[in-house]
């Protein structure tokens, strides 16, 4: 071994960066553990994380926030497998990120984010798990109840975005005495608004959004909103965020058109967010948040769709098909995922129904096996996962596929698609506030195994 790695390092590196190139993620890790000063080079040119990212495929993040474990599932780790026969999957980060999810993948960065409804607090962080590199968000004190975010990273300008939309938060004012209850009755009378005379219409300043008033958290930061009040918010009071890398603090964004919590199934497209809404104060069952333009948008769904569709998270997914937006429909038929296709953006009439998947041929499906679409692959196949721990690759083309089963899908979990990349974080921080953190010490962060780690081969079907 120690002679092939001799051999290995001592090629040009134009010859060196070339092999590197074509292996996986995992042989990369093991490769840049290597004490070498020419792989020192690679391992931190830029040019090179470029280039390993442009030829990544988009791989399955699992995130575990009850055990701060993130498993990334190369998508063709198990194709030599026998069945029953199981493989070590690679890297297992391990990120400080105990109640945090990962919500959001864009370009090698993710969003995790830890809503505490208890202390109405709403937190988050920006991360790159393939170097353990993170830093916090700026909080927003009080402003944070059911929140919703998107989340968008460009390597070109090396800038992040974040739209944030949530309740506002009232806090409930004591009882008012015996003096001076007609006065308060008196006060609510000549008021057109319809809240509770019991609720504090404006406990925050109206500078809040200002630049000085919010400032970026440590990690050790908590907020403290007093124990002897509760909260209370207003279905009608929507807030909107927007956060630029960089900023000290949130500007508000006005016109929130839906509630944050119907919408769901988030999807990212010519510069938009896309989500399926369930709000009835919503005309079309797709509404959007534009990065560029700051504006809100509607897309008409499928023929036939409702709002009582959107309304169905466990049954309805929106991802990307071919690059276009598709939505994944299990409500319609439980036995069956009917998968329309928008083929000309924004076009009513372009959705078309391109497939009709049915699960019956998997022989695991059922009531107790949901499942949700995460990745359409390049090469036809959707990769589905289910709380059970199985993990579903179905060819749409060829009606064939197999079925994995992974432990860690058993406890709580979220899903992403997550395409890895090598570039620094330090990119996105150099010249403003924000504070770079790292899980351990060194670029990488450390991945271990356990006995979780590995994906089993349960079944392959075909029709």
């Amino acid at each position: 071994m120690a002679a092939d790695n001799r051999s290995l390092v001592e090629l040009p590196t134009h010859n060196l960066e070339d092999v590197l190139l074509r292996l996986p993620l995992r042989s990369l890790f093991s490769v840049f553990r290597i004490s070498n000063p020419q792989l020192n080079l690679i391992k931190n040119d830029r040019d090179f994380a470029r280039m390993c990212f442009e030829k990544s495929e988009s791989q399955l993040m699992i995130c575990s926030p009850v055990r701060s474990d993130v498993h990334l599932i190369h998508l063709d780790a198990d194709t030599r497998l026998s069945v029953a026969e199981r493989v070590e999957i690679k890297p297992n980060f391990r990120l400080p990120l105990f109640g945090f999810d990962v919500t959001h993948s864009s370009n090698g960065l993710v969003l995790l984010e830890n809503s505490n409804i208890d202390q109405d607090v709403h937190r988050g962080m920006v991360c790159n798990p393939v170097t353990g590199e993170y830093i916090w968000l700026p909080d927003s004190p009080g402003l944070s109840r059911h929140a919703t975010c998107a989340f968008f990273y460009s390597p070109v300008t090396n800038q992040f975005k974040i739209f944030r939309t949530f309740h506002r938060i009232f806090r409930l004012s004591p009882e008012p005495d015996s003096e001076s209850e007609s006065d308060s009755e008196s006060d609510v009378n000549s008021d057109d608004s319809n809240h509770d005379p019991g609720i504090e219409m404006n406990p925050f300043p109206d500078d809040i959004y200002d630049s000085d008033s919010v400032s970026v958290s440590d990690s050790d930061s908590d907020l403290d909103f007093g124990s002897d009040s509760d909260s209370a918010y207003s279905e009608s009071d929507r807030v909107g965020e927007f956060l630029l890398s960089g900023s000290d603090a949130w500007e508000r964004v006005d016109g929130v058109p839906f509630s944050p919590q119907a919408i769901h199934s988030p999807c990212y497209l010519n510069n938009a967010t896309h989500w399926l809404c369930s709000d009835e104060s919503v005309h079309d069952v797709i509404v959007s948040f534009n990065f560029e333009t700051g504006q809100f948008g509607e897309i008409p769904g499928p023929p036939g769709m409702t709002k009582d569709h959107a309304n169905k998270p466990e049954y309805m997914t929106m991802v990307l098909l071919d690059g276009c937006l598709s939505i994944f429909d299990n409500y319609t038929n439980t036995t069956a995922f009917d998968v329309w296709k928008m083929n000309e953006y924004g076009v009513k009439e372009s959705w078309s129904r391109a497939f009709v998947i049915d699960t019956t041929v998997w022989g695991v499906y059922g009531i107790q096996h949901s499942f949700t679409p995460v990745i359409c692959r390049n090469n036809g196949e959707v990769v589905m996962v289910s709380k059970s721990g199985y993990i579903v690759f179905h060819d749409l083309l060829k009606t064939r596929g197999r079925i994995l089963f992974h432990s860690s899908l058993e406890d709580p979990y979220k899903a992403v698609a997550h395409t890895p990349s090598l570039m620094p974080l330090s990119d996105v921080t150099r010249g403003t506030n924000m504070v770079l953190q790292n899980v351990l010490p060194g670029r990488f962060a450390k991945a271990e195994l356990n006995e979780r780690n590995y994906l089993q081969l349960s079944t392959t079907f075909s029709k």
